[in-house]
């Protein structure tokens, strides 16, 4: 019966965590946007409303833009408790938060008072610095980047409008200018490495998490097939017994293979159970370089033991050093893939195997990845265990489970690589193996 595949990869679940954290940070800050509108409102209803200086058009500037900033705030934070945002979303609501930040600004800036000593002065510009500081919370230094370059320029001209409009009033010079800059871009750089931080933490509890709960998931699978195990050993209990209490009978050579026959099935089920726990043994483990071609050779080694009929040729282009490869479970994974890939080829569909196996790897289309590659001469891939180039969870094997190639492509995808499978024009089967190199 064919296996479910994999939902996704621990590098997507990990994305997945991190999109949602990015959106619980929007969400957030959705909150405190609107707490931000609601205090300069209070503020402008003390200070007189349309009373105030600048009346009513000072009214038809200040408060569309404070409405408008409310409804984006509400907006935005129902479309990040939905983890609607993307990563261009977070961008774009960092940039939102510099123009309403500085467009709160302009009617004080357009219509004072005479007390009035400038834009610098005034206890505004901190809702700058506040911009930058809380885009740390999208976990995006994209974002982040994007917030503090909008703030400046923003900032830059209100600053230039403000020695235009009001020459007579302002007492700050270049200085300060310079200084408010610095500060800005200082908190910038702060918000920029808490962002990357903080982000590459989030993406690696993602990914032990998604590792430990695939884990988890496995071995309670092979932990249910125990009750296999026991059918085959009380099986072949009785047949021995049966075997003592006759053993000249008519009947004794029928149970003496017998239990032959389950004794095997009790040793290819072993086998089975040792290959798919070192998957996942090997998925827990961090991402190692290893020499390609000696674990190559060495698997070859394991796996012609087993299959001696068959002839496993590795070939490798020869290079100035040994290739290497990054990979999750260092040697240990490595053999893991490779063996399962060989047993793979060797046994075929579980009626017709191959006769002939080679195994090569070469560098990659860049010098990033190298290729690892697996083809046969066997039947193929069947239609139903393939869509397009990738491998769907099952098998046509009468004992199999399909389980242990898709370890291996798990495997493989949390390395940060590829695996592509394909049943070439000449017959047979490849699979293919895209790592990335240890530079």
């Amino acid at each position: 019966m064919p296996e479910r595949s994999e939902p996704s990869s621990p590098e997507q679940i990990a994305y997945r965590v991190l999109l949602d954290a990015s959106n619980n940070g929007e969400a957030l800050l959705s909150v405190a946007r609107i707490v931000f509108c609601g205090l300069i409102l209070v503020r402008y209803l003390l200070l007189g409303g349309i009373h105030a200086e600048g009346g009513v058009p000072a009214a038809l500037v200040e408060l569309p833009v404070l409405g408008i900033c409310m409804a984006v705030s509400a907006g935005s934070g129902w479309a990040a408790r939905r983890r609607l945002f993307g990563p261009w979303l977070l961008v774009a609501s960092a940039v939102l938060d510099a123009v309403f930040a500085h467009a709160s600004l302009l009617s004080t800036m357009a219509w004072h008072g005479p007390q009035y000593t400038g834009l610098l002065r005034m206890p505004d510009p901190a809702a700058s610095v506040s911009v930058v500081f809380i885009t740390a919370l999208r976990l995006s230094p994209r974002a982040a980047w994007a917030g503090t370059l909008a703030t400046l320029l923003l900032l830059g001209g209100l600053v230039a409008l403000d020695l235009h409009l009001n020459a007579r009033f302002v007492t700050y010079g270049l200085s300060e200018v310079a200084l408010l800059v610095i500060v800005i871009g200082s908190a910038g750089v702060v918000s920029i490495v808490t962002c990357d931080v903080a982000r590459r933490i989030v993406l690696r509890a993602g990914r032990e998490s998604a590792r430990v709960e695939r884990t988890r998931r496995n071995l309670d699978l092979l932990l249910r097939e125990h009750h296999d195990v026991r059918t085959l050993l009380s099986s072949a209990r009785l047949r021995a017994e049966l075997l003592v209490r006759d053993p000249g009978g008519p009947t004794s050579s029928r149970y003496a293979q017998a239990i032959v026959q389950d004794l095997r099935e009790l040793g290819d089920f072993v086998s089975s159970v040792k290959s798919r726990a070192q998957g996942e043994l090997a998925m827990i483990d961090e991402a190692e370089g290893v020499d390609v071609g000696a674990a190559l050779h060495h698997a070859a080694q394991v796996v012609r033991a087993r299959f001696s009929h068959v002839h496993i040729l590795v070939e490798a282009e020869a290079q100035a050093s040994p290739l290497r490869a990054r990979i999750v479970g260092g040697e240990r994974g490595l053999a893991h893939v490779v063996t399962n890939l060989l047993v793979n080829a060797c046994e075929g569909d579980g009626q017709q195997g191959a006769r002939t196996v080679r195994v090569r790897v070469r560098p990659g289309s860049s010098p990033a990845h190298l290729l690892l590659s697996v083809s046969d001469d066997g039947p193929g891939f069947h239609a139903g265990l393939l869509e397009g180039a990738r491998l769907l969870g099952g098998t046509t094997k009468r004992d199999g489970s399909g389980l242990g190639m898709l370890l291996v492509g798990g495997l493989v995808e949390a390395s940060g690589g590829s695996l592509r499978a394909t049943n070439p024009p000449e017959g047979g089967a490849c699979v293919e193996v895209l790592l990335l190199t240890d530079a």
